[in-house]
């Protein structure tokens, strides 16, 4: 089953390379050449709300930057890391959605589900297959553009740095934590867990209905208006809402950060011991259940 499960993930990769390669590639090469633009001279980017500039950096930043502590060096260094890195996150979360929405919804429209049902594949291994994909293997596809980005922006800042006798070179270098990468991996790790639910639900969306966007939605809608109608409660768009944000943010973890950072390794284990990460576990178990059910049901193969 294991030599099944790699050659059928090897396939998802090649067939959404647009999605989980190439996307992402893209973003991190253009923050790259946008930041090394910026600390060069090349560009400034100010807007209302942002503001990437070197003229930020006037003698007051200059003396503030040589006199700070070197722990709030690093959070300062993380922070802006962590700030960089949302593009390529937000670039391949778009893709995961639109990869779980399509994945049982296109073999049924091009009828490539008549091929897959004749290989001694079973539908719980086709499924885990994807399940893999979305919570292992893409969230650690991504880690290296992040890397690329990180490296670009801690050298392109620190030339800059330097040559404007700001502050030294090895200034930022003595504040990013190279073990960082790994907390980045689980955390991207743990966050895909706390997503499974909605990446599964618009699988089983893709695997029973005749148009999967309407699928996916409408259900969930009907749920959250008899809630309120009925309950006055709700607890279904709540659920949704945690989902879909970061689970370090949510309304049910124990912790409450004001700002934006790099979460701990405790933090992920104390995800693990929340109640509302369980209940999402048991959802996503319920329903890849459901999706290997419909799926191996399915006579109707096409969908509009």
């Amino acid at each position: 089953m294991i030599q099944v499960l790699k050659a059928m993930i090897v396939r998802e990769i090649q067939e959404h390379k647009v999605a989980f390669v190439y996307a992402p590639f893209f973003v991190s090469i253009i923050l790259c050449f946008v930041i090394a633009s910026v600390y060069f001279g090349g560009t400034n980017i100010q807007t209302d709300q942002f503001n990437f500039s070197t003229e930020y950096y006037d003698e007051e930043i200059r003396q503030a930057m040589q006199s700070v502590s070197s722990v709030s060096r690093i959070d300062i260094v993380r922070t802006g890391l962590l700030v960089l890195g949302f593009p390529i996150l937000l670039t391949v979360g778009f893709g995961l959605l639109a990869y779980s929405l399509s994945t049982f919804a296109d073999e049924r429209k091009d009828r490539s589900l008549i091929f897959w049902r004749s290989l001694p594949v079973s539908d719980l291994t086709t499924v885990l297959s994807k399940v893999f994909i979305v919570t292992l293997i893409v969230p650690l596809m991504v880690i290296p553009y992040i890397i690329l980005l990180q490296l670009v922006a801690m050298t392109s800042a620190s030339i800059f740095f330097a040559t404007n006798d700001i502050v030294s070179f090895g200034w930022l270098w003595g504040s990013y934590i190279i073990t960082d990468w790994f907390r980045i991996i689980f955390s991207l790790w743990a966050q895909a867990l706390w997503s499974l639910p909605l990446f599964l639900w618009l699988m089983l969306a893709g695997t029973y209905a005749a148009r999967p966007i309407a699928g996916a939605i409408v259900p969930p809608v009907i749920l959250i208006v008899l809630e309120g109608v009925i309950f006055k409660t709700n607890l279904v768009l709540e659920f949704i809402e945690n989902r879909i944000g970061f689970w370090s943010r949510s309304d049910s973890f124990p912790k409450e950060y004001q700002e934006i950072r790099v979460v701990d390794i405790s933090d992920i284990l104390l995800l693990f011991s929340t109640q509302a990460f369980w209940i999402g576990i048991l959802a996503s178990v319920i329903l890849v259940a459901g999706i290997v059910y419909v799926r191996s049901s399915n006579s109707d193969h096409a969908i509009d």
